[in-house]
């Protein structure tokens, strides 16, 4: 499985890795037992783990911020952060109108002294 892993940053990556990430990714992958570390519901997820994963900042490589995922879970996990970072997406409903046709509840403001318009 280590076999595919280079020490210099892949063109798709923003953040490259650091030198010495193929010992740093052995670590993680023998200290979480080579599964998945995602919980849901109470529950860890036990499929074999892939992905070495960022807790917190992507510049900090300690095993502390480091943790194995499964393909799906850390696919899941990057969309969770993107739709977090995007922020609320805008509606698509449009804002109700008032009906032309109906009365306004608002009372009328007088008019000024001076005013030729007769009223209707």
């Amino acid at each position: 499985m280590d076999g595919h892993w280079k020490e210099a940053a892949s063109s798709w990556r923003t953040v490259p890795r650091p030198t010495g990430w193929k010992r740093i990714r052995a670590g993680i992958l023998e200290r979480d037992g080579g599964v998945c570390t995602w919980i849901d519901d109470g529950e860890r997820c036990t499929e074999p783990g892939t992905d070495v994963d960022h807790i917190g900042d992507p510049d900090d490589h300690s095993p502390a911020n480091l943790r194995l995922l499964c393909g799906y879970h850390h696919r899941r996990r990057t969309a969770l952060q993107a739709r977090a970072a995007r922020g609320p997406l805008p509606t698509r409903r449009r804002p109700t109108e008032a009906h032309p046709g109906l009365v306004s509840t608002q009372a009328r403001r007088p008019r000024p002294a001076g005013d030729d318009v007769p009223p209707f």
